[in-house]
């Protein structure tokens, strides 16, 4: 081959490489528009230990009952507070009021926000319980990429959060799939109406009872010796210098950008927000911005529930004994809230 071809083809095949990609990336942004059903989206979650967030979808849109407190948090809201517990005692107490836990398992202030954004949509809870710890997550939930609407993949409130760019390379082929689910619910496995067989039939309260999450089989019955909880027990590590300035770059990561967004949103409709912390055994750790929650709602510290082996299930989640007695603690402060004017 002559020289001068080589100068030839090397270029062309350059151009063929930047012409190959920039036909992806149009097809994969025209694929990023292609419409989807929600429903069918919070379905992609269905034998996942997400599942939760489909049923929650699911009380919001077709369960007629209003939902006057929502709660909104990771596992340990979840197995930690009874939504039927704190509305017995609600009711108990003279206060007619429907709660409703859109807890999912892992840590993600992304899906907490879009949870509580789709109940604004068609209720109109007047409290928003939201746990809170001592060792916040600076990432995304995995799930919110199955869940959320395209739009909030794509246009996050905040530029250079953790998940962004994972989260949207997976945008592309759930639109392809949502968008042949709708035409074609039978081969994808989701559907296109509601079941309220399945409804009915899907897990409600984890505060009680024996249940599998994760090929674990959890008995919430179950009192922990100390001993077992300790050796459970993982020491948090001081975070690095590096840590702290990379937490600085991806504005100070999801927590604090979608906090901020959970309390705009309650603001917006008019909401209080309680506030709880969700102890684990044996460790006090200092609340996370605890002086910026108080300026935006109710704080309810229960710090001392740490030092009771027999109220966890293991040494991050409590049992159904500490979620009775924590329940019964937010049932009370959610009182308090209910019964103090609305806010303008």
């Amino acid at each position: 081959m002559r020289q001068e071809d080589e100068h030839v083809i090397i270029p062309r095949s350059i151009g063929t490489i930047l012409a190959s990609l920039a036909a992806a990336l149009v097809l994969s942004a025209l694929a990023c528009l292609l419409p989807d059903n929600p429903y069918q989206r919070f379905q992609l979650v269905d034998g996942t230990l997400f599942e939760p967030l489909r049923r929650g979808y699911e009380r919001i849109h077709f369960d007629p009952a209003p939902i006057d407190v929502a709660i909104i948090g990771p596992s340990k809201t979840l197995l930690g507070l009874s939504a039927p517990g704190i509305e017995h005692t609600l009711n108990q107490a003279g206060q007619t009021a429907h709660v409703a836990n859109f807890s999912v398992p892992a840590s993600g202030r992304n899906v907490e926000w879009l949870m509580l954004h789709e109940a604004y949509k068609i209720k109109s809870p007047r409290v928003i319980v939201v746990g809170v710890y001592d060792s916040p997550s600076f990432y995304g939930h995995p799930s919110f990429r199955f869940v959320a609407p395209a739009r909030d993949l794509a246009i996050q409130p905040a530029p250079l959060l953790h998940n962004y760019f994972k989260d949207l390379a997976y945008l592309p082929a759930r639109q392809v799939l949502l968008a042949f689910a709708r035409v074609a619910p039978g081969l994808t496995g989701l559907r296109d109406h509601f079941d309220p067989a399945t409804y009915a039939n899907t897990r409600a309260d984890f505060t009680t009872g024996s249940f599998v999450m994760e090929g674990k089989t959890i008995n919430m019955a179950l009192t922990v010796p100390a001993a077992v909880l300790a050796g459970q027990t993982v020491v948090e590590q001081k975070a690095t210098l590096l840590e702290r300035l990379t937490r600085r770059f991806v504005n100070r990561g999801d927590e604090a950008v979608y906090m901020d967004q959970i309390v705009r949103e309650a603001d917006a409709h008019h909401s209080r927000i309680l506030f709880v912390f969700m102890p684990v055994y044996n460790r006090k750790g200092e609340l996370a911005d605890r002086a910026r929650l108080m300026a935006h709602g109710t704080l309810l510290d229960n710090a001392d529930i740490s030092d009771h082996a027999e109220y966890f299930e293991n040494w991050e989640h409590l049992n159904h004994t500490g979620a009775t007695i924590l329940s019964d603690r937010v049932a009370k402060a959610v009182a308090k809230l209910l019964s103090e004017p609305a806010k303008s």
